[in-house]
């Protein structure tokens, strides 16, 4: 009666941890710096979303560029708390052409077998990696040698595992076995008799600065993703606008420009980026759009004819009047 009502106790707080929303990030402990942690966040979400497609495409070095545009609110916490906008991460995934997964990730019966020794609960390594990829993890009531059935000389036995998993009514479970040189994991699923992934724990930090827990959850993320990723449907392209943007009057220290054939957002994003790499610009704006055109405004604190000459010389980029431009560079550099 007793391990009944703690499995239940378990199993709703796993539901509600998978109940959170995939663009909810916690990072505790956090970055002190504030710019620091939102970077740190918007990677996290989109690695969590993508399964790491995200990782090194211009679509995580735009977010990164233009957080104030994705990043919906930041509430207050433990650590540091950030909410991202739903709709603008996934029409920047969708012009990316990336996978994502926007479901729960499913619940993970973790045996757990640490220098010999069987663990029944998580620790704080387990926790912090568990909430990055809102990976809802249930851990066995009592040690692993549970019922006489289950030691930890049988952890990667499929069967008795597959026995002692099935008493939790868990559809997947994963056996990690950690000792002071790293360690093996394998991912179980009920409806498959070999292991579903496997792979070496790694031991303390990796390069890439995360912990080999953490690593870990990276990898079931990414098996999610690619199992049960998806793709919205390609937009529409951007029609031609029915009244053409027109050239404005510059400022001082300004050049206003119109560009056509942004037919998709990646254009758009893309451009910018090229306009920002300029030898003489400063800042880019986009004052407004209509259809496939943009009107940009670039801050020149120099030559204007300077600028202007790069313009023409820039790739993607062909003059068809004066200040007016027309788009054809490639969804990704």
């Amino acid at each position: 009666m007793l391990k009944n009502l703690l499995l239940t106790t378990l199993l709703l707080c796993s539901a509600a941890a998978s109940a959170q929303s995939v663009f909810e990030v916690n990072l505790d402990p956090a970055p002190y710096n504030r710019s620091e942690a939102r970077t740190q966040a918007v990677e996290l979400v989109l690695d969590r979303l993508t399964g790491g497609r995200a990782n090194g495409s211009w679509a995580q070095d735009e977010a990164r560029r233009d957080l104030s545009r994705y990043l919906q609110s930041e509430p207050s916490g433990s650590g540091y708390n950030a909410v991202f906008n739903e709709e603008e991460l996934l029409a920047l995934l969708q012009s990316a052409e990336l996978p994502f997964l926007l479901a729960p990730r499913p619940t993970v019966l973790v045996w757990l077998s640490k220098d010999g020794r069987g663990r029944n609960e998580a620790n704080r390594a387990w926790r912090r990696a568990s909430s990055a990829y809102q990976m809802p993890l249930l851990w066995p009531l009592w040690d692993l040698e549970e019922h006489m059935t289950l030691d930890a000389r049988e952890l990667f036995d499929a069967k008795p595992l597959r026995e002692a998993s099935r008493r939790y009514g868990a559809d997947y479970w994963l056996a990690v076995e950690q000792g002071a040189g790293g360690g093996r994991w394998q991912l179980f699923g009920s409806e498959q008799e070999q292991p579903l992934l496997q792979g070496k724990l790694a031991q303390g930090k990796l390069v890439s600065g995360a912990d080999a827990v953490t690593e870990l959850m990276a990898r079931l993320n990414r098996y999610w993703v690619e199992k049960n990723g998806q793709k919205r449907a390609p937009r529409q392209d951007n029609p031609a606008p029915i009244q053409p943007l027109l050239a404005e009057v510059d400022a001082s220290g300004e050049l206003t420009i119109v560009v056509s054939g942004l037919h998709r957002y990646s254009d758009s994003v893309l451009l910018e980026r090229k306009l920002r790499q300029l030898d003489g610009v400063g800042t880019v704006y986009v004052i407004d759009s209509a259809g496939s055109q943009g009107r940009y405004r670039l801050s020149v604190p120099g030559s204007r004819a300077a600028v202007l000459q790069a313009l023409t010389t820039m790739n993607g980029l062909a003059v068809t009047g004066e200040r007016e431009f027309s788009w054809s560079g490639a969804k990704r550099d």
